[in-house]
């Protein structure tokens, strides 16, 4: 289909031939059964306890304690020139890929070329990511037909989409290569921390905490475009979930992800950087 494929007169840029490209995609096929899973993300579909009791467990949490020390020097390096938290890099990984234990059994190549034809309402941003995977591969010495991700397309220990990683990744060891898929993690984390510093993350700023709410509080005022000072919350009854006054960093908003019944939330900027 040309429409999908306009971006090939370009090819030339991206590193490969224009024919170097077409053969790539002649010998992929399409991958079906990628749609649905990408419909069915878990964060698409499950509550927030749900989501919680799947992704935040035990085991994860004692390798991130693990991980967060085997890896400290780098993390407050990256903290000392990015103004990222360490623990906020490494909680990412986590969340991503465990940590790089998962970083996804997807061959991407197959997954990118499905999306582009046959995802429709996002079949240009996918035609996109399917450009730049070249150039991402001719610039790295990957061979396209091999590299894996995830059922989104998405790669590495950040799982970074392919404009996502020409644009923030970095090369933090100075090897010049910028490897978000090594065994050793220090690129990966690093560009993590980039692409949060890109988008404004505020250094000492938390991204939340869990709060208390008062009885009879106005839940109209929940969400994240109602914004108050931290004193203003305090004023109408929020505390901390010890009882303790709010961080005073920032505006903030009240977030109830399982609604007026469940776990409540204040949420600073820096939550939005992470939403992005």
């Amino acid at each position: 289909r040309e429409d999908v494929l306009q971006w090939l007169d370009e090819a030339d840029s991206l590193g490969f031939t224009k024919a170097e490209v077409v053969n790539y995609l002649a010998k992929t096929t399409a991958k079906p059964s990628i749609v649905p899973i990408l419909r069915n993300a878990p964060e698409r579909k499950l509550l927030w306890s749900g989501y919680q009791q799947r992704l935040v467990t035990s085991s994860r949490i004692k390798r991130g304690i693990e991980f967060a020390a085997e890896h400290t020097d780098q993390l407050n390096l990256m903290t000392k020139t990015t103004g990222v938290d360490g623990a906020i890099i490494a909680a990412i990984a986590g969340i991503e890929s465990n940590y790089g234990a998962n970083m996804g059994q997807h061959l991407t190549l197959r997954v990118l070329v499905t999306l582009a034809f046959d995802y429709p309402r996002r079949s240009q941003f996918f035609q996109r990511q399917l450009a730049e995977f070249f150039r991402l591969c001719f610039s790295q010495g990957l061979d396209p037909m091999l590299v894996k991700g995830s059922a989104a397309g998405a790669v590495g220990m950040g799982q970074f989409i392919p404009t996502s990683y020409l644009g923030y990744a970095v090369d933090f060891t100075g090897d010049g290569k910028r490897d978000i898929w090594s065994d050793n993690p220090t690129d990966a984390l690093a560009s993590t921390a980039a692409y949060l510093k890109r988008f404004g993350w505020t250094y000492g700023q938390p991204w939340g905490a869990e709060v208390r709410l008062p009885k009879g509080f106005n839940y109209g005022l929940a969400g994240e475009r109602i914004k108050k000072q931290p004193s203003e919350w305090q004023a109408m009854g929020v505390r901390l979930i010890d009882g303790g006054a709010l961080p005073n960093k920032g505006k903030a908003s009240i977030l109830l992800p399982a609604g007026a019944r469940g776990t409540a939330f204040v949420i600073y900027n820096n939550f939005h950087v992470i939403e992005r």
